[in-house]
């Protein structure tokens, strides 16, 4: 029996130009970030990116890892390097 670990992170929406790869919106509930190994990659800073893509509706997808790029992290809910 898994104990309850509070409630779940919201999911973010990232465009389609601002993740690799795949296409249209993408909406993943983040869980990690790989501060650690930055890759610059078409002319900006780009990061790799560990979470649980989400549906329109908010139906779990499957674990995805992804480069998303920098600028589109700060704002993310509880953004904390770790």
């Amino acid at each position: 029996m898994d104990r309850n670990r509070g409630p779940e992170r919201p999911a973010s929406q990232f465009d389609e130009d601002d993740y690799c790869f795949g296409s249209g919106p993408l909406r993943l509930r983040v869980e990690r970030v790989h501060w650690d190994s930055p890759v610059e990659y078409r002319g900006d800073l780009w990061y790799e990116v560990d979470g649980m893509e989400v549906s329109s509706l908010g139906h779990q997808v499957g674990r995805r890892r992804v480069m998303i790029r920098a600028r589109c992290l700060t704002s993310l809910p509880s953004n904390r390097r770790q």
